[in-house]
């Protein structure tokens, strides 16, 4: 649909770059949730809404440069000028929700893991961030011209006028200044889930590390302020707007395969479970010696935390092991309460060996009393403890 030279094959590369990438991570991320961890969350399906969104913006993004994206704008028919414009005003929006949604996956993949009051208002407080300057900026874009037709149809004499180039450049700068600072909120809140916690340096990093790649998303985001600024400074639209472009399609893939990392721990953790084995055979080997050695054994396990540093569902969501001693206290009340605590303890005590099957070991002082047991109720309070220790 153009004449001479074109660069629209830079945006066909990264375009499936970028599709291939996104979409084997999710695949590998919905390998973990349903065959590991047997487990489909809200961030899941908004992982899902963000690929869907991505897709369709990268496959515009494609059929642009059938219409002369990458072309010289003098070698493109003013026919084809309206039809590409109109594609390209498209995934402008489309960029926009695609980012939106995927930090809204990310945040709510973070709240899941928050176990402290301050980590949930960080998260709230960068995502109503998120979504009021992706409003706004949403809202820009699509009103820049008045009517929103004009965009495309001033090619073909269409009337109307749009706001000038330095104004839309200032708000798309704040927009991406905005989304590199919640790039950087969410790459270093990983730090605070596990600064405190007992476990390991090589666990910890190994934590944070995966966690944290979301971070890389802001360089995409920085480089792209580089490209706005130089399409201010030209009316070539179409050679110089190919740049732009091609890192707007580069920073929800990192933003979305960064994201998809950092649920794939459980499978790094079975991909090294002979390694894993094998440390945890040497320390079998010593399972015979004192007391005060095991206790160094359960401090010092590689993947091992404190029980009551952190969840159960950060635990698995993480692939981690948590070894600690949890105590459970009842008391006194009337038969319907006291059979209504027994029951819920009951599960407790069958989900428990239902995890000791799972290669995890546990010891149970003062086990708790099953239904049929004959219970003396007279004595007050009774305490049941359970010293878990589990291993990978």
């Amino acid at each position: 649909m153009y004449g001479g030279v074109t660069r629209g094959a830079q945006v066909t590369g990264v375009a499936v770059c970028s599709l291939s990438l996104t979409w084997i991570s999710t695949v590998l991320r919905f390998y973990v949730r349903v065959s590991i961890l047997k487990f489909v969350g809200r961030e899941d399906w908004l992982t899902i809404a963000a690929m869907i969104v991505f897709t369709v913006f990268c496959s515009l993004c494609l059929l642009a440069e059938f219409y002369g994206l990458g072309a010289h704008m003098v070698n493109i028919d003013d026919g084809f000028k309206a039809i590409g414009f109109k594609i390209i005003f498209i995934c402008e929006l489309l960029y926009v929700v695609s980012t939106t949604v995927t930090k809204l996956s990310i945040s709510a993949y973070f709240l899941r893991l928050s176990i402290k009051r301050y980590q949930k208002i960080v998260i709230y407080t960068t995502l109503s961030v998120v979504l009021v300057f992706s409003t706004m900026y949403f809202g820009f874009l699509l009103f820049q011209c008045a009517p929103i037709s004009y965009l495309w149809t001033k090619y073909e004499s269409g009337q109307g006028k749009c706001l000038r180039s330095p104004i839309l450049a200032s708000v798309t700068y704040a927009h991406c200044a905005m989304s590199a600072l919640t790039d950087w909120s969410f790459g270093i809140l990983p730090i605070f889930f596990v600064w405190k916690m007992q476990m390991t340096p090589r666990t910890k990093l190994s934590v944070i590390l995966v966690l944290s790649l979301g971070f890389f998303a802001s360089t995409a985001t920085i480089v792209r302020i580089v490209y706005i600024k130089a399409l201010t400074e030209t009316d070539d639209y179409s050679w110089e707007g190919i740049n732009l472009v091609k890192w707007s399609m580069v920073e929800p893939a990192i933003a979305i395969t960064a994201m998809n990392i950092a649920t794939l721990r459980p499978m790094f953790k079975n991909f090294f479970h002979f390694a894993s084995k094998k440390f945890d055979g040497s320390i079998d080997e010593n399972e015979g010696r004192a007391s005060d050695d095991s206790q160094k054994r359960f401090r010092g396990h590689s993947n091992s935390v404190n029980a009551n540093d952190y969840s159960v569902e950060f635990a698995q969501l993480l692939g981690l092991s948590r070894v600690g001693v949890t105590t459970l206290i009842t008391a006194g009340g009337s038969d319907a309460e006291r059979n209504q605590m027994r029951k819920r303890f009951t599960l407790r005590r069958g989900s428990a060996m239902r995890e000791k099957s799972d290669s995890e070991s546990q010891t149970e002082l003062n086990p708790v009393p099953t239904l049929g047991d004959e219970i003396d109720w007279s004595g007050g309070i009774k305490a049941t403890t359970v010293v878990t220790q589990s291993r990978q």
